[in-house]
């Protein structure tokens, strides 16, 4: 399970080239990162988004204490939680 930011670093770095997919809309994107800067980049615009430290830290915890896969259940913490929760999944959490 990723519980912490600098796991969830950790594991993006193991995806280089990977394309994952969001849960509900099933959203193609990729991973990159950058030292200890994590983006999520969406196939569709190709825009880079900086996942935000803490915001991920507490998507993972709110995860593994209520272990809802739903995106809209954190979307009071970011509006990136589809692509913490895909890269979540992906690692088998």
């Amino acid at each position: 399970m990723l519980r912490s930011f600098a796991s969830f670093v950790s594991y993006c770095k193991s995806l280089h080239g990977t394309v994952l997919h969001t849960g509900a809309q099933s959203k193609p994107f990729r991973v990159e990162v950058e030292g200890n800067t994590v983006f999520f980049v969406p196939q569709s615009s190709g825009k880079r988004r900086r996942a935000n430290c803490e915001k991920t830290e507490r998507v993972l915890a709110e995860l593994s204490r209520s272990n809802v896969w739903s995106p809209g259940h954190y979307q009071s913490i970011t509006y990136h939680a589809s692509y913490i929760i895909a890269v979540a999944k992906h690692a088998g959490a």
